[in-house]
């Protein structure tokens, strides 16, 4: 898999002498094991040889350097975070750490399903490198939906549109109404993943107070919290009424797009076979970086989309030590430069490391005439503050992917959780994935039938037929 070029991944030598800690090499080791579940292709691992060791190899080097223990790690994946939670509720494996999306995160709060981490006052005693790198803005969106206690973020993003300049006019791609265009008639693809795409819908069915709420905010007559509120309230609206007219907006765009996918789009977007691609931002990093240069560029539609993000969690009975010990080794700044790299996604872990990652990208440009103000998401974790903005001539591309501006995230709304009407949208889900026959399928599936029923007929009694011709040729011979 191709992946954003790396520049200042700390050497797996020298990263022994760096860790923070204590060293305590007298304790005899003991067998420790940490049980981890994680979404695929979701931390680092090495891909040619010389590379360096995986972070979960690393870890457990980190750990035996800290505390003179020997750690066994047992690393399980998960497809969907439906997936996950079954496998937390069904399997015998007593996990200590998941990684869950942000409405599964509130779900297993609101099931008291998990462990808290160790917070006291506000502050992660237990993970100091989180503590100290973690973007202070994503921090407080934590903090403002009740996750502190329970969560840890690892890596976010946003779900948009992926294009190819060739064929997708740039500005038809600023809106979702481009997924039921007919211009682009089954050319593009959508997410086989039923709330990222009845987020589609509901930006489809709330287009007009979606549109006032954005020209609101423009004017200057509401804030930018009262217009992400206001936005987040539309966006995650279940109620029945809401429901129906979703069905019937994905119903029609089902009629014109190439088809539903999970992770195919990224490659096919690629190839050509599609022109536009629903995308997640990490996704879509991968699938500019393998395409020839300037063929490919993400937009985040102008009325908004999703930001999401996924955070470690200890569900209860979890080793906690442990545990916690891992996140805040992802949480080391070369740890979670490495990571990002290879992953894609945005990290929750900012600081001056993360910056010279950026500035350091093949993308960026002193003299580029397109910057992007990141001080936002690096907040007070810089030496200089100041220095959280680059440069770049590539807009749409890889770089401004991965690090969306704070104008973009404001456009932007957290899924809840759709609790009680959870089981309605599954329906409407069930419905609209359901397989709908052509006229020339329902043709052959009457015709088929009909014509073998007509040939067992047919054969039968040409059988007969034959059978009284042989006796009555018999009944001759012998008279």
């Amino acid at each position: 898999m191709k992946k954003i070029k790396l520049f200042r991944v700390v050497p797996f030598f020298l990263l022994l002498l760096l860790v923070k800690g204590p060293t305590i090499t007298s304790k005899a080791s003991e067998n420790l094991t940490l049980r981890i579940l994680n979404w695929h292709d979701y931390i680092y691992e090495p891909e040619e040889e010389g590379d360096d060791p995986s972070i979960v190899d690393q870890f457990k080097a980190d750990y035996k350097a800290k505390t003179g223990k020997d750690v066994n790690v047992i690393y399980e994946l998960f497809t969907t975070n439906e997936d996950m939670y079954s496998k937390m509720k069904l399997s015998e494996m007593q996990y200590d750490l998941l990684c869950p999306s942000d409405y599964m995160i509130q779900r297993l709060i609101r099931e008291d399903r998990l462990e808290k981490f160790d917070v006291t006052d506000g502050v992660y005693t237990a993970l100091p490198a989180y503590q100290e790198y973690v973007s202070p803005y994503l921090r407080g969106i934590f903090d403002d939906n009740g996750w502190t206690e329970y969560s840890a973020g690892y890596m976010w993003g946003t779900m948009g549109l992926v294009y190819n300049t060739d064929v997708a006019n740039k500005e038809d791609v600023q809106t979702w109404d481009v997924i039921w265009d007919s211009k682009y008639a089954h050319k593009v693809s959508i997410k086989d993943s039923m709330r990222d795409t009845y987020l589609v819908g509901l930006f489809r069915v709330h287009k007009e107070e979606v549109n006032a709420l954005k020209a609101q905010y423009e004017e200057g007559t509401i804030t930018a919290e009262a217009y992400n509120d206001a936005l987040t309230i539309l966006i995650n609206d279940t109620s029945d009424k809401t429901i129906a007219k979703v069905e019937k907006e994905l119903n029609a765009m089902k009629e014109n797009i190439f088809g539903f996918e999970v992770d195919s789009g990224k490659f096919d977007i690629v190839t050509g076979k599609i022109a536009i691609n629903t995308a997640w931002s990490g996704d879509a990093v991968y699938s500019i970086g393998d395409a020839p240069e300037g063929k490919l560029r993400y937009a985040l539609p102008k009325e908004g989309s999703n930001v999401w993000f996924d955070g470690w969690v200890m569900p209860k009975g979890a080793n906690k030590e442990l545990a916690q010990a891992f996140v805040n080794f992802l949480s080391e700044p070369s740890i979670a430069v490495q990571n990002v790299d290879y992953i894609g996604y945005s990290p929750f872990i900012a600081g001056d490391e993360m910056l010279a990652f950026i500035e350091e990208h093949d993308e960026y440009s002193e003299t580029g005439s397109y910057t992007r103000d990141l001080s936002y998401f690096f907040g007070e974790t810089l030496t200089d503050p100041t220095a959280a903005y680059f440069k770049t001539d590539e807009e749409g591309a890889q770089l401004t992917t991965q690090f969306p501006s704070e104008e973009e995230i404001t456009r932007c709304v957290v899924m809840k959780d759709f609790g009680d009407q959870n089981q309605k949208v599954v329906e409407m889900w069930t419905r609209i994935r359901s397989t709908k026959m052509s006229p020339v399928m329902i043709v052959l599936l009457v015709t088929v039938p009909v014509v073998a029923v007509g040939l067992v007929i047919y054969f039968v009694l040409r059988n007969k037929k034959n059978k009284r011709h042989q006796r009555r040729k018999g009944r001759e011979a012998s008279a």
